[in-house]
């Protein structure tokens, strides 16, 4: 080799390793936090781990159960590998203490005295089906009716002085809820079922009553599934969205007293021991109602008992929950949820629930790897949560509050429940809900801003709640004043079915709502 070349290859030797010492240490500062927790969130491992959670190996995920329990076991895994503290010193894991009970020995009756005798009539279970009874119970009482038992803005059907101690007969649903064009459907449509149900029973509870008696006149006969605890082949059964075995059991929290009223759903032989002529009556009460027009008062002369004994029998299910200290704020906490359990395995059937509520558990996960990702600690506390129970009554999240001391350091609560999907799998679309209490302006305007810095392209229907406490695990966090924020991809045929399957998400969106609300999250833990 020449000398003029052997002489520039020696520089070149060691001009070419400085070179790419000094790039790289300039492509590290190049990127700031953010940018590096957002480069972590990737389609392939969230596919990895959705799947995988999702897969037959854990059952369908049923709070208590072996599936649920492995699955604990693994999420705590994730944590564990991006070196996250555990919520306790030495234990990412939360036991949830629960009671299962199961009602035994029911009977209901309906009496009506004349002048000349009293006579009884007792139904068979196949004609009522009770729930919100954890204790033995024996009642009797007149009824009086009450529409829908709606006490909304201008549209009020209980008189609360009249009803204390009574029985309550009301219709299932809401008023014009199947007429489009209806004053009532137009008045009511921005309220989801899940706050309705919620609705209507705070107002009976308001009112006093002791005991709710519920009649579908769409569905004025029904019989109660497997009541014998018959088993069928996968073949002969027709799978709905209340097929799971969870259905058939009631739960709740360990020394927890439950105020629930009891319910009790009757079929229209039920119906017509007590009003004959029910049919003529509810069709005209039905028409008023959905233009917001009050009918004449309906008198219930019989009277109605009802007596049933409990079982009970105590069991376990845990959160999974993870945090990393605030570097200035520790006190300071916003919390990121998603529950993790689903409907289980009954009959030959899995409900693996791959969006319902895989997608949350490991968008939430991702979200704990990017702020991890990020290299440095920020300013206020977050704690990441798994919740167990979701689908049994919001069992998990409750109880982490009942349990949490200082409920007022929380900031903010984020929920995740089913973010993984388009309507149709076939036509992926970019649109998003972001349910956020009303008053709470930052929500929206931290997701726009995350929605166009990374160019993440999402439709988002911002969507305010006067009252958020509904719906999912963000409701204990509302019913507290916590301000809430909840991305929601909507329902579609699979949502609570055996087919809620992984191979049907939409991983683009999937992934941008990830790193949207990761953006999001990152500003207000370092505001």
């Amino acid at each position: 080799m020449p000398r003029i070349f052997k002489k520039y290859w020696i520089m070149k030797k060691t001009f070419l390793p400085i070179f790419l010492i000094v790039a790289s240490i300039t492509h590290g500062f190049s990127q700031n936090p953010i940018d590096n927790g957002i480069n972590s969130i990737t389609k392939n491992a969230l596919k990895a781990q959705l799947t995988f959670i999702s897969s037959d190996w854990f059952e369908g995920r049923e709070a208590g159960s072996e599936g649920a329990y492995k699955a604990a076991d693994y999420l705590a895994s994730l944590f564990q590998s991006e070196n996250l503290s555990p919520y306790h010193s030495d234990s990412y894991f939360q036991t949830v203490p629960l009671i299962a009970y199961t009602t035994t020995n029911q009977l209901l009756k309906i009496s009506e005295s004349t002048s000349t005798n009293r006579s009884t009539l007792t139904f068979s279970e196949e004609d009522f089906s009770p729930s919100n009874i954890d204790r033995s119970i024996n009642l009797e009482g007149k009824i009086f009716f009450a529409g829908y038992g709606i006490s909304q803005d201008s549209f009020n059907e209980i008189k609360n002085n009249k009803s204390s101690g009574k029985i309550m007969l009301r219709l299932t649903g809401i008023p014009g809820e199947t007429d489009s064009t209806s004053v009532a459907f137009q008045k009511f449509k921005k309220f989801d079922a899940h706050y309705w149900h919620q609705h209507k029973q705070n107002t009976a509870q308001k009112a006093g009553v002791v005991a709710i008696l519920e009649f579908n006149p769409n569905h004025p006969v029904f019989n109660i599934p497997d009541r014998d605890n018959t088993q069928k082949a996968p073949c002969e059964k027709i799978i709905t969205r209340k097929s799971s075995g969870i259905y058939r059991k009631q739960i709740k929290l360990a020394n927890h007293s439950n105020t629930s009223i009891p319910v009790i759903k009757i079929s229209e032989n039920v119906m017509a021991a007590l009003l004959p002529n029910y049919k003529t009556i509810f069709e005209a009460y039905q028409q008023n109602a959905s233009n917001l027009k009050k009918s004449s008062k309906v008198t219930i002369s019989p009277e109605i008992s009802f007596q049933a004994s409990v079982k009970t029998k105590a069991f376990e299910c845990r959160n999974v929950i993870a945090k990393i200290e605030g570097s200035e704020k520790p006190d300071e906490i916003i919390v990121v949820g998603a529950h993790y359990d689903h409907l289980g395995n009954y009959d030959g059937y899995i409900w693996n629930g791959a969006d319902d509520n895989g997608s949350g558990a490991i968008g939430m996960m991702a979200i704990a790897k990017a702020f991890a990702a990020t290299g440095v600690r920020p300013k206020r506390t977050v704690i990441f949560a798994s919740w167990t129970a979701e689908e049994r009554g919001l069992f998990g999240s409750k109880y982490f509050l009942n349990t949490f001391k200082k409920t007022d350091q929380i900031k903010y609560y984020h929920n995740y429940d089913m973010i993984g999907r388009s309507y149709n799998p076939e036509k992926p679309d970019s649109a998003v809900a972001l349910l956020y209490t009303k008053n709470w302006h930052q929500a929206e305007a931290h997701v726009k801003k995350a929605n166009e810095t990374y160019q993440l392209g999402l439709k988002v229907n911002y969507s305010a709640w006067d009252d958020p406490t509904s719906g999912s695990d963000n409701a204990p966090f509302a019913k507290k004043g916590i301000p809430i924020m909840w991305f929601h991809t909507g329902g579609h045929p699979d949502y609570h079915m055996p087919s809620d399957h992984a191979d049907k998400i939409d991983w683009t969106k999937f992934q941008n709502i990830v790193k949207a609300s990761f953006a999001t999250l990152w500003e207000l833990a370092n505001e």
